[in-house]
Formats: C-alpha cells, structure tokens, sequence
C-alpha cells in the first residue's frame, strides 16, 4: 500500500480526529431515520435497519438505540427469535440468510435485551448452522437449495457468538475458517470463500460468481470478506489466546494489502470497507504499524466515498446502481460502526504508545508530549 495514500495524517490524533468527524456526520444522519416509537424509515420497503440497534448502542446513542431494538422485537422478529415472513424476512431468504439475525442478536446483546439475543441465537443453532463445519448457510432452511456456507456470513456469526457466550458456536466459526483456508488453491492472489455440500466452492453458477471468489488482481471483487473474517479471528485469538487465529487474520489482511489499487475505486465498488474493521480488531492484539496504515487509508477511503449529507451507498454488481434510501440506511448503519471500532482501537493503540514512548524519555530524560508521540508513531 503506498505510503502516500496515508501521508496527510501527521500522526494518530490527527487521523482519530478526522475519523470522528466523518463518522459523526453519518451518526447524524441515522438519527434522522428513527420515528418516535423506533420505527426505522422505509421499513415497509426493506429490511435495511437490522444493524441500527448494535451501531447506535456503540456511538453511545443508546436511547435511540433501544427504542429501534424494542420496534424490532415488536414488528420483525417472531416470539422464537426468526424474521417474520414478508419484508423484514424477503431479502434474506436465498442469500446471506444469517447476517442481519447475528446482528440483530448482538445488538439485543449489547443492549441488555438477553432474552431477545438468546432466542435469535437458539433459532440460528437449530436452523442456520451446519452442525458439522459450523459454517453459517447462505439460505433460510425453506428455500436451501445449495447448502452453501459463506464466510462474511459464518465471520458475523463467530463474531456475536463470542459476545453471547455461545462458545461452542464461535469454535465451529474458527474450525471452518481452518478448513476453507487449508483447502484454497490459488492464495494469495484467489480467495474462494464458499463451503458446500462437497467442499470448498470452486465450480459454480455465473450468477453466484461475486460471492464465489475473489481474484485479487481485478476490479469490482467481494474485497470484503478478508476484513470481516480476520475481524472474527483477532477476537477468537484475544478471547482464547489463539496463536492460529492470529497468523490466519494477519493472512487475511495481507490479501488486501497485496491486491490491485482498484479496490479503493470508492466510485466503482464499496466492497474493501471491511478492511478497516479486520485491521482495527487484529491491531487489538497486535501493534504492528501496518495496521495502521490500512486504518489511515481507510478513513481517507471513508471520507471520500461518504456523501455530502453523511450517508454512504453501496457499490457492488449485486445492488442497485441509484439504490433507494432503505439500502443507504443499511450502508451508511454499517460504516459507522467500523469507523467507530477503528476509532476505538486506535485511541487504544495511541494510547498505549504514548505510555511506551512516556517510558523511554524518562529513561533518556526527556519530556514527553502528544506532539512528540505523533512525530514518533
């Protein structure tokens, strides 16, 4: 990643700084899209608001957040913790049918609505885990024609497994990365992360060839799934002290880093945005500056593809080119929480830095200070 693309920050605070405004803009924007009684916008249109719970709990906006949790409860999940048949449940029927539920849940969690996580983490167990590769099924159990398992999906549920306490569930995540990364035959420059009925992915319909694989060398890829993946790793390495999921996320984030420029073509595809997120949840637990750079150059990616009202859209071949704004309510609801996890590991990081950097003056005899700690990170 070429060094310029990060040089306008002069150090840490001054790259925190410039996230919090970006991410800022877009929390206001949210708040906006939230009737008195939680209803989130467009809800009669699609079912865009699932993050909004987990992503206003973390900025700190936790009334909101809580007043969108108690709507969903009320309007979209069932009393077993599903989606309800019609819209809330129609665009995650054939695809990616687990994702919004573990965000759902982890919202719920974080917002002290235990019951509702549980009962959207017992409905995922009984009905959307494969029970032997632990990945997470790509179709709702009605309509799983290919018994297909994704890993941005199986990254998601490991992830809120983790913060439930569902630690048999977030095993089963770790062993099917094991066995998708063991299995890949073309690292570093293809990525196949699909598991199916007979193995890893690599012969599949035309139509499913986004989500299939991603050749690093090219445009327009799911540049996203080695972010989240390597997200769910780091927290799986800090939790269990796991030496395997730490060299297996820092691999992944490597894919990233040695893939074509285009992928930061904000204009032509949104799908590198979760880079900033593996980045900031490996950095956690490990303070190697290359991290950092890839947090500045996504802050930098962030800003620029951001709107001028705060909201960001989605860039991919599988979403509409001018969406309508119950899509932008999904997007702009997930980049603020990235943006948000990438400032906090930051400020964790800088501060921690500052601490070393405060030793090694006192050993020399010299003051420390902020402005020194930037020139020096």
């Amino acid at each position: 990643m070429p060094d310029d693309l990060t040089s306008e920050y002069s150090g840490i605070a001054d790259a925190r700084e410039h996230l919090r405004e970006v991410r800022d803009r877009g929390v206001a924007w949210l708040l906006e899209r939230i009737g008195d009684d939680g209803r989130p916008a467009h809800a009669d249109e699609h079912h865009g608001y699932y993050r909004f719970p987990w992503t206003l709990a973390y900025v700190g906006e936790r009334e909101r957040a809580a007043a969108v949790m108690s709507w969903i409860e009320r309007k979209t999940l069932t009393d077993d913790g599903d989606l309800r048949d019609g819209v809330a449940r129609a665009a995650w029927t054939t695809d990616a049918a687990t994702y919004p539920l573990t965000i759902i849940a982890q919202g719920a969690w974080v917002l002290e609505s235990f019951d509702t996580a549980n009962a959207v983490m017992e409905t995922l167990r009984r009905d959307f885990v494969d029970p032997v590769t632990g990945g997470a099924y790509r179709e709702r159990p009605e309509a799983r024609a290919t018994g297909y398992q994704m890993s941005f999906a199986t990254a998601q549920l490991g992830s809120t497994a983790l913060t439930t306490g569902q630690t048999d569930l977030a095993d089963g995540a770790f062993a099917f990365f094991q066995r998708v990364m063991a299995a890949q035959p073309d690292l570093p420059g293809t990525l196949y992360p699909v598991w199916g009925r007979e193995g890893l992915v690599t012969e599949f319909d035309e139509t499913y060839h986004y989500n299939a694989l991603i050749d690093f060398s090219k445009p327009m890829q799911a540049f996203h799934n080695p972010g989240i993946a390597a997200g769910f790793l780091a927290r799986y390495s800090q939790m269990h002290g796991n030496a395997e999921a730490k060299a297996l996320a820092s691999a992944l984030i490597a894919l990233n880093e040695q893939g074509t420029a285009e992928q930061f073509n904000y204009a032509e595809s949104s799908g590198i945005c979760k880079l900033g997120l593996g980045s900031a949840m490996l950095l956690d637990i490990d303070p190697d500056p290359r991290l950092v750079r890839n947090i500045k150059r996504m802050i930098r990616w962030y800003a620029d593809a951001q709107r001028p009202d705060g909201a960001w859209i989605h860039r991919t071949p599988n979403r509409p080119e001018n969406p309508p704004e119950a899509f932008v309510m999904e997007k702009t609801a997930e980049h603020v929480l990235w943006l948000s996890m990438m400032l906090t590991s930051l400020a964790r990081y800088e501060a921690s830095m500052h601490g070393e950097t405060a030793i090694v003056n006192q050993l020399q005899g010299r003051p420390v200070s902020s402005g020194t700690l930037n020139k020096e990170i």
